[in-house]
């Protein structure tokens, strides 16, 4: 498992005249443009030529103070450090390479102690090298839930300007505090016409975005806030990202490895639940497996549907006993495949 961070968003407070001169700096005319936002987007190229893991994003005038504008930019810390692995303790080589990148356009980097968070991008990284179960991986995703905790699931990825990445094996789910991405890094180089990086081989991604809005709700003192400060190092932590992941991410995924019925059945059957409640696992195994883990909740009581209440108690159970509530089909196939192993290791492990 490879983890932590991928990519965040910051903003700092900078003079009108620091402005200016970072669009000088790359010969651009501000005056030249209708709209700051094509100076910006202009702005961008340019930056990314010299630092490949930066991106301006957009640039504001402070609505009172006079001679001040905010840059927000986004930076890639895979790329500040061309490698796959990031821990917690990179935090000071990331924070070193954004005082250079500060240092470069404006002579000094004091701007950094005043910046604000507004999105980070937690990862964690795992190697399926076998491309058969890549594919029923996410074939086996599309059975996860529609909706959790107001995150709404989409078949398709997106890029970073919000428009479908047409590659079959992702899962996005998103709302407008945070949004979960899983996501096969090869196909997504393919789709996006990037070369494959060695680190990029034979990963799937399960990428939670946390956004603006949650890091505002965070700030907070009340309404469940946590006081949590909008600062790169407080969320440059090991120990929140699992906590996140296992928020965000463990409802729908799930734990436990992926099995046919009839390898479930037997682990089931030796388990030290009473023989009422094997059976009751049992049925609520084929009723996800005929629709979705959803179904169960949408039955009648005749059809065999269950309270929340229940719901929740045999997922709990079926964790114990190391069972993913998604079945493997019992005679699956696709194009590239013809039949497909009874047994899958659940790759999203904390």
């Amino acid at each position: 498992m490879v983890s932590l961070i991928h990519t965040f968003e910051l903003f700092i407070p900078v003079s009108s005249d620091d402005i200016k001169q970072i669009f000088s700096k790359y010969g651009i005319r501000v005056n030249k443009y209708r709209y700051i936002r094509a100076a910006v987007k202009e702005l961008n190229k340019e930056v990314k030529n010299v630092f490949p893991a930066y991106a301006i994003v957009r640039t504001w005038e402070h609505m009172y103070l006079d001679g001040i504008w905010y840059l927000q930019f986004k930076v890639d810390a895979v790329k500040v450090l061309n490698r796959s692995t990031i821990t917690e303790e990179d935090y000071e080589l990331i924070e070193l390479d954004i005082r250079k990148f500060l240092t470069w356009h404006f002579g000094f980097s004091d701007y950094y102690d005043y910046h604000t968070l507004t999105r980070i991008d937690y990862r964690i990284d795992v190697k399926v090298p076998n491309p058969q179960h890549r594919e029923l991986l996410f074939h086996l995703l599309e059975k996860y839930t529609v909706k959790y905790a107001y995150k709404e699931k989409i078949k398709y990825g997106k890029d970073e300007n919000g428009d479908p990445l047409k590659y079959e094996t992702s899962q996005y789910h998103k709302c407008k505090s945070t949004e979960l991405v899983i996501y096969s890094k090869e196909d997504e180089r393919i789709a996006k016409g990037e070369q494959i990086q060695p680190y990029d081989e034979n990963i799937v991604r399960y990428e939670l975005r946390l956004k603006n809005r949650h890091l505002n709700s965070m700030k907070r003192e009340d309404k469940g806030g946590k006081g949590r400060p909008k600062q790169l190092k407080v969320y440059f932590s090991s120990e929140l990202m699992k906590e996140y992941m296992e928020k965000h991410v463990i409802p729908i995924v799930h734990t436990g490895d992926y099995y046919k019925i009839t390898e479930a059945e037997k682990i089931i059957a030796n388990s030290s639940y009473s023989q009422r409640k094997k059976e009751s696992l049992r049925k609520f195994l084929v009723i996800v497996s005929k629709g979705n883990i959803d179904t169960p909740l949408k039955k009648s009581k005749e059809e065999g549907g269950i309270s929340k209440p229940t719901n929740r108690q045999y997922l709990r159970d079926l964790a114990n006993l190391g069972i993913n509530p998604i079945l493997i089909p019992k005679n699956f196939t696709t194009e590239n495949y013809t039949s497909f192993p009874s047994f899958l290791e659940n790759p999203f492990k904390i």
